[in-house]
């Protein structure tokens, strides 16, 4: 596994005290520590690999004996493509390891979860690796948990714009959640080896749901700097582009050295505290 960045402030409080935010997917893990009101970082770290296991999970717990204290609440975001959106109206639980069969092919290695996402009147029914699922459930017993669309949902601006595209990016794919004012159009997780992919999802994207270059919003986060070829190329496309920069306090200058829009995600799923 690879370190893609770490941050630790010079201030540090009681963990009894603190919240610890943890997010899992495919070929990620990351975690931060914060103040109980998710106003103040005090440790971040994120890692990528080629497979983020039930072993690797256990290799990261045992190398950072700061997860295994006590917080005054652990949070765990859950980045696994294999997620369907259902109305409230049509949701009905039984069916739902049967709608990820057919959609995703999920085999008997996989936890089926649900959960509402509270304002938008539908449920996000959801699939994790069972020794990953497992892995959470034995060191993190009281956690609180959801999906990463679900987070993306809750923290999706209404407005009355022609629509919103949001996008967080990882070194190999971006996670997109597709809004027009309270109604959610479309979340998905797009691979991409090269900027003309991106552009061509978002485009695709653009085109289905009959939103305009000119007047649709994207927002970026995680790992997309602002002087790479990647945004650049979504500079030549898009009018109205802005970055979703964290809300911490850090006391330190080491925060100097990352884009402030590269936390997002684990800023994101800390707020749930609020």
């Amino acid at each position: 596994m690879k370190q893609v960045y770490h941050i630790d402030s010079e201030r540090n409080t009681e963990t009894t005290q603190q919240i610890l935010s943890i997010r899992i997917g495919e070929r990620h893990f990351g975690f931060a520590i914060t103040s109980a009101d998710a106003g103040e970082l005090f440790k971040l770290t994120w890692y990528t690999g080629t497979e983020i296991d039930e072993p690797a999970l256990k290799e990261l717990y045992q190398k950072h004996t700061e997860l295994q204290k006590t917080f005054r609440h652990v949070f765990i975001c859950y980045d696994y493509p294999q997620s369907v959106l259902v109305p409230l109206n049509h949701y009905k639980q039984d069916d739902a390891k049967l709608l990820l069969q057919s959609m995703f092919g999920i085999s008997g290695k996989d936890a089926v979860v649900t959960e509402p996402v509270p304002g938008w009147q539908i449920h996000n029914i959801y699939s994790v690796p069972k020794d990953v699922y497992d892995w959470s459930y034995q060191y993190f017993p009281s956690s609180n948990y959801w999906h990463a669309y679900s987070i993306g949902i809750k923290n999706s601006v209404v407005t009355d714009f022609e629509g919103s595209l949001a996008a967080d990016f990882r070194p190999d794919e971006f996670a997109l959640v597709v809004t027009r004012g309270v109604k959610v159009l479309l979340t998905q997780t797009f691979p991409y080896s090269t900027p003309a992919d991106v552009v061509y999802y978002l485009l695709d994207t653009c085109r289905q749901f009959s939103f305009q270059q000119e007047t649709v919003r994207l927002s970026l986060a995680g790992l997309i700097a602002k002087d790479s070829a990647l945004y650049k190329e979504l500079y030549q496309y898009f009018l109205h582009i802005r970055f979703r920069k964290s809300e911490w306090r850090i006391h330190t200058a080491e925060r100097q050295d990352y884009p402030e829009h590269f936390f997002t995600s684990l800023n994101d799923l800390a707020k749930c505290a609020l």
